[in-house]
Protein backbone atom coordinates (compact mmCIF):
# COMPACT_ATOMS: atom_id res chain seq x y z
CA UNK A 1 0.00 0.00 0.00
CA UNK A 2 1.61 3.31 -0.95
CA UNK A 3 1.51 6.27 1.67
CA UNK A 4 -1.76 8.07 -0.03
CA UNK A 5 -3.51 4.62 0.39
CA UNK A 6 -2.50 4.71 3.46
CA UNK A 7 -3.82 8.08 5.07
CA UNK A 8 -7.40 7.05 2.91
CA UNK A 9 -7.42 4.23 4.69
CA UNK A 10 -6.60 5.78 7.77
CA UNK A 11 -9.56 8.22 7.89
CA UNK A 12 -11.84 4.96 7.02
CA UNK A 13 -10.95 3.85 10.20
CA UNK A 14 -11.84 6.85 11.98
CA UNK A 15 -15.28 7.80 9.54
CA UNK A 16 -16.07 3.49 10.44
CA UNK A 17 -14.57 3.70 13.80
CA UNK A 18 -12.14 0.21 13.01
CA UNK A 19 -8.71 1.17 14.47
CA UNK A 20 -7.39 -2.20 12.21
CA UNK A 21 -7.45 0.46 9.15
CA UNK A 22 -5.26 3.23 10.94
CA UNK A 23 -1.72 1.50 10.28
CA UNK A 24 -0.57 3.95 13.11
CA UNK A 25 3.12 2.83 14.84
CA UNK A 26 3.03 2.04 18.36
CA UNK A 27 5.62 5.25 19.03
CA UNK A 28 3.34 7.55 17.04
CA UNK A 29 4.17 11.29 17.42
CA UNK A 30 0.88 13.30 17.14
CA UNK A 31 1.11 16.94 17.76
CA UNK A 32 -2.09 19.79 17.66
CA UNK A 33 -3.03 23.43 19.17
CA UNK A 34 -5.18 21.37 21.58
CA UNK A 35 -2.47 18.43 22.71
CA UNK A 36 0.17 16.32 22.26
CA UNK A 37 0.81 12.39 22.48
CA UNK A 38 3.80 10.28 22.16
CA UNK A 39 2.26 7.08 21.56
CA UNK A 40 -0.70 5.35 19.52
CA UNK A 41 -2.35 4.34 22.69
CA UNK A 42 -2.02 7.71 24.38
CA UNK A 43 -3.66 9.61 21.05
CA UNK A 44 -6.45 6.88 20.75
CA UNK A 45 -7.08 6.54 24.49
CA UNK A 46 -8.07 10.38 24.25
CA UNK A 47 -9.71 11.03 21.04
CA UNK A 48 -10.87 7.72 19.29
CA UNK A 49 -14.43 9.31 21.62
CA UNK A 50 -14.53 11.46 17.84
CA UNK A 51 -14.40 8.19 15.41
CA UNK A 52 -17.68 7.60 13.64
CA UNK A 53 -17.43 11.18 12.52
CA UNK A 54 -17.68 11.60 8.55
CA UNK A 55 -15.04 14.18 7.49
CA UNK A 56 -15.97 16.69 4.64
CA UNK A 57 -14.79 17.34 1.57
CA UNK A 58 -11.00 15.46 1.82
CA UNK A 59 -8.76 16.63 -0.16
CA UNK A 60 -5.10 14.63 -0.06
CA UNK A 61 -1.68 15.66 -1.30
CA UNK A 62 0.88 13.17 -1.03
CA UNK A 63 5.02 13.15 -2.15
CA UNK A 64 7.75 11.09 -0.56
CA UNK A 65 6.68 10.14 3.19
CA UNK A 66 4.45 12.66 3.19
CA UNK A 67 0.72 13.35 2.76
CA UNK A 68 -1.19 16.44 3.51
CA UNK A 69 -4.84 16.37 4.21
CA UNK A 70 -7.29 19.42 4.77
CA UNK A 71 -11.62 18.71 5.70
CA UNK A 72 -13.93 19.51 7.58
CA UNK A 73 -14.78 18.63 10.69
CA UNK A 74 -18.67 18.78 11.36
CA UNK A 75 -18.96 20.79 14.43
CA UNK A 76 -22.37 20.33 16.85
CA UNK A 77 -24.05 23.28 15.31
CA UNK A 78 -24.10 22.34 11.76
CA UNK A 79 -20.73 24.40 10.78
CA UNK A 80 -17.74 22.59 9.91
CA UNK A 81 -14.12 23.26 10.96
CA UNK A 82 -11.27 23.57 8.54
CA UNK A 83 -8.56 21.28 9.29
CA UNK A 84 -5.32 20.39 8.30
CA UNK A 85 -3.07 16.97 8.90
CA UNK A 86 0.51 16.36 7.99
CA UNK A 87 0.99 12.86 8.09
CA UNK A 88 4.80 11.22 7.94
CA UNK A 89 4.47 7.87 6.87
CA UNK A 90 7.91 5.20 7.03
CA UNK A 91 7.28 1.82 5.65
CA UNK A 92 3.48 1.65 5.75
CA UNK A 93 2.65 3.12 9.30
CA UNK A 94 1.89 6.77 9.72
CA UNK A 95 4.92 7.91 12.38
CA UNK A 96 3.58 11.24 13.08
CA UNK A 97 0.59 13.44 12.63
CA UNK A 98 1.04 17.53 12.85
CA UNK A 99 -2.63 19.20 13.12
CA UNK A 100 -3.02 22.48 12.22
CA UNK A 101 -6.42 24.58 12.78
CA UNK A 102 -7.42 27.81 14.57
CA UNK A 103 -8.81 27.08 18.54
CA UNK A 104 -12.08 28.21 19.04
Amino acid sequence: MDNLETAKKYYEGWETSNKEFLNVSPDLKFISPDGNFSSAKEFLDQCWQFSGVKFQNKIFLSGGDFVAVKYGFPMTDGTFKPIVEWFTIKEGLIIEIQVFYEKS
